[in-house]
């Protein structure tokens, strides 16, 4: 990211080259209520994905990589869609096979951690421990390569059934998700580590579709 050199916010031509050189998040609804945004601009399936984080009034750049998303990309979702959810999300909390030393609320992967996908059950779209949950409900220790970094996106925490569940940012594992936003391993460990709680991400085709949220 461009920074204008320092100087008095008196200077309207000052303040007017660091708006020319702000990043669309800076411009978000969701700016005035956070101070770390994701942003996920998907082409298809596959998406660049930052981290951006507001230090002193300036929105930073953090952390920046390629990615995937759902096999049918960014847009509306239900269940079985395969679409990632348009539109801006908390994040949180984290879990995974291992804590990288992450500062959001973790939750470690037991052989009894399944996260609920069936509709008709009154536990939709949240984390469970069990012997078995009917399909499409994922038993998350099957996942450990996606799953030893992850963090819940809080889509649909209303469990409305059949309108999508078990969205979550975690590690690629070489190609589109079910939905879901993945980025490399080492990646997905850095950001862990820098995410903090209150943190969104934003999930659009474009940077238009982005700073309209």
């Amino acid at each position: 990211m461009h920074q204008s050199k320092p100087t008095g916010s008196s200077d309207p031509s000052a303040e007017a080259e660091k708006n020319n050189h702000e990043p669309v998040v800076a411009r978000t609804k969701t700016a005035l209520r956070t101070r770390q945004i994701v942003a996920v601009i998907a082409d298809g399936s596959s998406a660049q994905v930052a981290l951006w984080q507001k230090e002193n009034g300036i929105w930073r750049n953090k952390l920046e990589t390629h990615g995937y998303v759902g096999a049918n990309g960014v847009g509306l979702t239900k269940e079985g869609r395969k679409t990632t959810p348009v539109g801006a999300f908390l994040l949180g909390p984290a879990f995974g096979t291992e804590n990288p030393g992450t500062e959001l609320p973790f939750r470690q992967i037991t052989l009894r951690s399944w996260w609920v996908e069936d509709s008709t059950n009154p536990d939709y779209n949240s984390w469970q421990e069990g012997d078995h949950f009917n399909p499409p409900s994922e038993h998350l220790a099957d996942y450990p390569d996606a799953y030893r970094y992850a963090v819940v996106i809080q889509y649909n925490m209303s469990r409305m059934p059949y309108a999508g569940s078990g969205f979550f940012l975690h590690c690629a594992t070489g190609g589109p998700t079910a939905g879901c936003v993945s980025i490399p391993t080492d990646q997905m460990e850095r950001l862990m580590r820098l995410l903090r709680p209150g943190a969104y991400i934003i999930n659009g085709t474009s940077e238009q579709e982005v700073g309209r949220f």
